[in-house]
């Protein structure tokens, strides 16, 4: 398992996703439409913050269950996109390219779920703990001499 969140290969995926979705929400003509543009902003901001959280729990259980959350976030920002399409607020192009890729963090998000409901370990603590602790180097090994 890893140390940090961000050594997990879909957690990059899913912020490039996040970005690119927030580069979105800063248009003009999108920042008109005050609820459309809310209701993307929420559920995007809670992808990862989602990811985070659970990375934190005790089991990987719970954490499976943050990533579910995630997913379910990056529907309903994939839902609303496809709202803003329909109003003309994004392209053709815009849209099936964050359709592309929000399936493919989401299948990515199924994947690793599926692995943590199979580990079942527990007791995961904060990264910290984590980590193995360190021994304390041993001393220098001297060498005996006959003589």
């Amino acid at each position: 398992m890893a140390d940090k969140i961000e050594e997990l290969p879909v957690f990059p995926k899913a912020q490039s996703f996040c970005m690119a979705v927030h580069a979105i929400l800063q248009r003009a003509e999108v920042l008109a439409d005050r609820d459309l543009q809310r209701q993307i902003s929420e559920a995007n901001d809670s992808i990862t913050a989602n990811m985070r959280e659970g990375f934190e729990q005790k089991t990987d259980a719970l954490f499976a269950n943050y990533l579910h959350y995630s997913k379910g976030s990056i529907a309903e920002v994939l839902d609303r996109l496809e709202s803003a399409h329909r109003k003309g607020l994004v392209t053709d192009k815009e849209l099936a390219t964050l359709l592309e890729t929000g399936d493919e963090v989401c299948r990515m998000l199924g994947g690793f779920i599926k692995y943590l409901e199979h580990s079942n370990f527990k007791h995961r603590g904060s990264h910290a703990s984590r980590r193995h602790p360190r021994r304390p180097p041993r001393p220098p090994v001297r060498s005996r001499r006959s003589g």
